[in-house]
């Protein structure tokens, strides 16, 4: 495992630009044309990826039978499971599609798997990287194929305990080559549940780079990750939140989403080295503001400089205070005149 890993030559982790990603694997209905009107809302904000999901609801539901509540612009919902994944299934050809007007937009693309056929498909589709959800952290044939392409993860840690974390990128380890890339991920429905010291914490105890995949619309925690040091931001996007289906009232309307992507990266502007470097604003005002050694009153040449012949005042452009003890005792060499700044030459 590396704590930087690459994605279609992109280096992200420790020193390296945040990663900005559009989840889009619900939020795009299931339509092509859809899905390439959120890639060109992610192009046009100045994203770097865009996250699909390769769904195959025969693969990896064995009762049909159950329905999911979840809640919309309208209200509550309640639909079959099958069939609402069924609905937002594409087919190879569509794909091809996703995938093509994605690169022509300069967009990385890749995608969550949630069945072994599926990571044949995205491997025919030849994503550079894969996504594993927080439901399949214990699906190990599955990480298993993953592992087999020697592509980077990106994991979702979800319910995911550090034990259950630790185990999985030792599995990882065993079985191929593939670079992890944590994704701290919290369902969480009060705020204190969010708990993002865990970016920090799964970075330094696994050597990996680790992320934040947001599970809501608000924007204070994604500014909380990039503070703690988030290498990558994965964020849902809609064209309408008013969309009736699951995670559009979740997910950021374009507008919103352009502000979002100007925010973090202003953000990560502001995060600077692990160094204390004034700016040059504050080095200009350094000398107006600092204090120097002045006159205090007239001081004739000749006159044995005395402390109480001297003061403290701005400007920063003269002798620093520090020096004083250097000035009390010489002879004044010419006439200071009352604030003068004192000067080497001076004395």
């Amino acid at each position: 495992m590396s704590s930087t890993i690459e994605i279609s030559g992109r280096r992200i982790g420790a020193g390296a630009p945040i990663l900005l990603t559009v989840e889009t694997g619900v939020t795009c209905n299931g339509d092509v044309d859809t899905a390439k009107r959120v890639i060109d809302v992610a192009a046009e904000a100045g994203a770097d990826a865009v996250k699909f999901m390769i769904i195959g609801a025969d693969h990896f539901m064995s009762d049909r039978s159950v329905t999911y509540d979840y809640q919309w612009a309208g209200g509550h919902n309640s639909e079959n499971m099958y069939e609402m994944f069924k609905g937002l299934e594409f087919s190879e050809r569509e794909w091809v599609q996703i995938r093509d007007h994605c690169v022509e937009s300069g967009l990385i693309f890749y995608t969550t798997v949630d069945y072994i056929a599926g990571v044949d498909l995205a491997e025919e589709l030849g994503v550079p990287a894969y996504k594993l959800s927080s439901w399949d952290t214990a699906n190990l044939p599955l990480i298993k194929r993953m592992v087999h392409t020697g592509k980077p993860i990106q994991i979702d840690t979800g319910p995911t305990t550090v034990g259950e974390i630790d185990k999985l990128l030792r599995f990882m380890r065993d079985h191929g080559e593939s670079d992890a890339l944590l994704m701290h991920c919290s369902h969480a429905l009060s705020d204190d549940g969010i708990n993002l010291r865990s970016v920090p914490y799964l970075r330094d105890i696994f050597q990996v780079p680790v992320g934040y995949s947001a599970d809501s619309r608000d924007q204070t925690p994604d500014l909380l990750a990039v503070a703690l040091g988030a290498c990558c931001l994965e964020k849902r996007v809609t064209l309408d939140k008013s969309f009736k289906g699951h995670h559009h009232i979740k997910a950021l309307e374009p507008a919103e989403f352009r502000e979002w992507v100007a925010s973090i990266r202003r953000a990560e502007s502001m995060l600077g080295a692990d160094a204390v470097i004034p700016s040059a604003e504050d080095l200009r005002q350094r000398e107006m503001y600092f204090v120097s050694l002045v006159a205090e009153g007239n001081i004739p040449a000749g006159t044995v400089i005395r402390e109480e012949m001297i003061r403290c005042k701005r400007p920063g452009t003269g002798i620093a205070p520090e020096h004083a003890p250097l000035i009390i005792g010489r002879e004044a060499r010419r006439d200071i005149a009352h604030n003068t700044l004192i000067s080497w030459s001076d004395v």
